[in-house]
């Protein structure tokens, strides 16, 4: 039996199709993300926070804490510009950004 998601109706987990293989992360293209505040609140894993970016067009942007990320897919689902993608957790996966952080500049996609 599937678990529902209550307090966001729609919004169930889909997980990408490699996930049997390796466990999907969110990831935050960040040149993507318009700062809209939707991802925070639908995880339960507390995995996104919102962050000050002083050089980001919207001056912050949503940062995933990648040992929190479940790979439920509610985040993937609550944003509407799709900046937030999929990538199998595994050690070629982990972002080349500053420690801590899971957001990637569009040219590394």
């Amino acid at each position: 039996m599937a678990a529902h998601n209550s307090k966001y109706p729609g919004l169930d987990p889909i997980p990408p199709p490699f996930g049997k293989e390796f466990p999907p992360v969110a990831l935050i293209v960040e040149e993507k993300c318009i700062a809209c505040d939707r991802c925070p609140p639908v995880c339960f894993f507390d995995a996104l926070v919102m962050e000050d970016r002083p050089d980001h067009k919207y001056h912050r942007t949503a940062v995933v804490i990648r040992e929190n990320c479940t790979g439920c897919g509610l985040c993937f689902e609550a944003c509407p510009v799709e900046a937030i993608i999929w990538v199998p957790d595994t050690e070629d996966t982990k972002p080349k950004t500053r420690p801590g952080d899971s957001t990637v500049k569009d040219a590394d996609v």
